[in-house]
């Protein structure tokens, strides 16, 4: 138990930030009331199974729901009560297998990442942005194939339950289909109309990062057949064979839209975050609003309580309560 305590420690003193955000998007996928589609992988371990072997939802909840926030783990505060269990499922969560998670200066990446994908219409500045490296196999076939192709950025939007899955399975988990375009991931160039894809959902309450949480990926694209977007022949024609998906019912794929056929090629480069300051701010006032009366009516207050003091101070003294204590007490 003491190898898994340290390793976990390290995860999280090396990127406490990136730590927080991992377990997000796990707590996001447990949360959501389409936990069975979208908690994919579910971690391992027969205590999160039932008799019958299914998942075990209020089981894993029930571990999950102990884990203090992740800088007093960094700090060594509040983990020294933590079981093998809670320990176990940290470990699955954080452990860079699949991917490595890395917190980045927002301003500085985000300038950079404008300069890939081309300014949106409107000016929206995540909150955070996270780099994502992959060391799966997908990740070096994607590797492979960019040596061969050019390589496009795009953004992508989607719930904030989905992002557990498509970070450890890759964007094909959550492919659209039956749709105008064709079937396939879609995406934008333009980050404000990826934006409305990613409403805010719930994250994990003790985060360092935020309770309610949207995300955007920031994508990278082979420039390949595959992928259906609006581009020219050599007569500056518009070409049909990039332009259309087998089944679209809508045409060719608008301008700053693309729609990304084979799984291949397309890969997670980079997570922007968006806190949802609104609620946040809003239960701030509310208890500001609430000290604020508190302070300015505190003699009233006082007042009231004295009074009420007095009063009962007085009941218990006079004659009616006596007679009825002492007929109590001798019944």
């Amino acid at each position: 138990m003491e190898d898994i305590q340290t390793t976990v420690i390290e995860l999280v003193k090396s990127d406490f930030l990136a730590a927080d955000l991992r377990w997000s998007l796990f707590i996001g996928a447990l949360d959501s009331y389409r936990h069975d589609s979208v908690l994919r992988p579910y971690p391992p371990g027969p205590h999160l199974l039932t008799a019958d072997g299914e998942k075990d939802f209020s089981a894993l909840e029930s571990v999950a729901g102990r884990i203090p926030n992740m800088k007093m783990i960094s700090e060594g505060k509040g983990s020294s009560g933590m079981q093998q269990h809670e320990w176990d499922l940290l470990k699955w969560v954080l452990e860079p297998n699949i991917f490595t998670v890395k917190s980045v200066n927002e301003d500085k990446k985000y300038h950079a990442i404008q300069e890939l994908t081309g300014a949106a219409s409107y000016e929206v500045k995540p909150s955070f942005i996270f780099e994502v490296e992959y060391h799966s196999a997908a990740g070096e076939r994607f590797k492979t194939l960019s040596e061969q192709y050019d390589v496009l950025y795009a953004y992508h939007g989607s719930r904030w339950d989905n992002f557990h899955s498509i970070t450890n399975n890759g964007l094909h988990a959550h492919m659209s289909k039956n749709t105008l375009y064709g079937e396939g991931t879609y995406l934008s160039s333009d980050l404000a109309v990826s934006l409305p894809y990613s409403p805010a959902g719930r994250g994990w309450t003790r985060s360092l990062i935020g309770s309610t949480l949207s995300c955007v990926a920031v994508c990278a694209m082979l420039d390949h057949p595959d992928v259906k977007c609006q581009v020219k022949d050599a007569q500056s024609h518009p070409s049909p064979s990039r332009s259309h998906a087998p089944d679209s019912m809508g045409g060719a794929v608008p301008e700053r839209y693309y729609v990304v056929t084979n799984s291949e090629a397309v890969q997670i480069k980079y997570l922007l975050i968006f806190v949802d300051k609104k609620i946040s701010q809003r239960a701030s006032s509310r208890v500001s609003h609430r000290q604020r009366w508190i302070r300015e009516n505190l003699f009233s207050l006082l007042l009231v309580g004295y009074i009420i003091v007095l009063i009962f101070v007085s009941f218990f003294n006079s004659r009616s309560f006596q007679s009825m204590w002492r007929r109590y007490v001798n019944s």
